[in-house]
């Protein structure tokens, strides 16, 4: 079961549990995520518990943003819906 949704603009938004808990936890992931083909933006609320990872892409495929968020080193799997 997938947690994408479409936005007013179109987007896919996929939502994802991580483990990105600190600001330098940030700064190597973020060159990753800041290259993926397609996506539009994203965001981690390191303040919930699942630190949850949103994205905004034109891909509703959620493979390639867990695994170039796992290329980084860090856990990553989509919220169930």
């Amino acid at each position: 079961m997938t947690t994408a949704y479409a936005t007013a603009s179109g987007m896919d938004v996929l939502v994802f549990r991580t483990n990105i808990r600190f600001k330098k936890d940030l700064r190597q992931v973020a060159p990753v995520l800041d290259e993926a083909p397609g996506l539009v933006k994203w965001t981690v609320d390191r303040e919930d518990t699942d630190k949850v990872l949103r994205i905004e892409t034109r891909n509703p495929d959620p493979s390639p943003i867990i695994s170039l968020v796992e290329s980084a080193g860090y856990f990553c799997e989509e919220l169930p819906g």
